[in-house]
């Protein structure tokens, strides 16, 4: 417990199966947490979830498979969190 404590963790596939049990464990042990997935409504279902639950989480849309796309989310994720 409290291995996370204020860290930020990234969960690609977040929307749901094993990312979505993943983002809510880090979120209930202290992580802020960033949900990537290709899924908007099931990625933004679990920041609800997260965030009713007292964590914080933010939802970013985002494939993967682009090599490219990682700067913008991990831009995203260091202006959004303040990581």
């Amino acid at each position: 417990m409290g291995q996370v404590e204020g860290k930020v963790a990234i969960v690609t596939g977040g929307a749901s199966g094993i990312g979505a049990a993943c983002t809510t464990t880090l979120a209930r042990e202290g992580a802020k947490v960033v949900v990537t997935d290709l899924d908007d409504n099931g990625g933004q279902a679990v920041v609800e979830r997260i965030g009713g639950a007292g964590g914080e989480a933010i939802f970013l849309h985002q494939d993967v498979s682009i090599e490219e796309s990682w700067p913008g989310a991990i831009e995203a994720t260091e202006r959004r969190l303040d990581a």
